[in-house]
């Protein structure tokens, strides 16, 4: 009886750790997920802004950018304040993204209304980059192209024509 009792726990302890995980069915490329979201544009990392201890690590939750160029959408501002996940929030950690290098990233503006977890500071002007495709390019400034992270074979977009891309729709 008390090895079922411990194998019952075990399994709702499982159970328990899987709603709360981030659930992502999509891995699609970026010319693909990109569109659907209502900003992209060539940005520079300028620094990151505020940091969250995470398992003992401070790691950055929110980053500054600088708008280089727009690739779709409307935004006045050149500096904007990005917000990245944690374990509790369903965005990537912006660990992946480096201080001074460029991006061409697919941005969302942040929802205070929505029923989701949010960090404390967020406002409605801000943008979030969401979880679940390819939501962002690494930037060559020497070649002019990006280069997509998710698959093994990277794929290089100019940045002219990915731009153009944009336009055209």
């Amino acid at each position: 009886m008390k090895n079922i009792s411990i194998i019952l726990t075990l399994i709702c302890l499982t159970i328990g750790q899987f709603s709360f995980a981030c659930d992502c069915n999509s891995l699609e490329e970026f010319k693909t997920v990109a569109p659907t979201t209502e900003f992209v544009a060539l940005v520079k990392v300028k620094k990151y802004l505020t940091y969250k201890n995470i398992y003992g690590e401070q790691v950055p939750i929110s980053m500054e950018v600088e708008v280089v160029d727009i690739y779709k959408g409307e935004e006045k501002r050149r500096k904007l304040t990005i917000w990245g996940g944690d374990v509790n929030i369903c965005r990537p950690l912006l660990t992946k993204f480096e201080e001074g290098k460029n991006y061409v990233i697919a941005f969302s503006k942040i929802n205070l209304n929505s029923e989701g977890p949010t960090h404390k500071g967020e406002k409605s002007s801000d943008y979030i980059i969401e979880k679940c495709g390819e939501r962002w390019l690494s930037v060559d400034d020497s070649k002019k192209t990006a280069t997509n992270w998710m698959t093994e074979d990277p794929k290089y977009y100019d940045l002219k024509e990915l731009k153009a891309f944009f336009r055209k729709e």
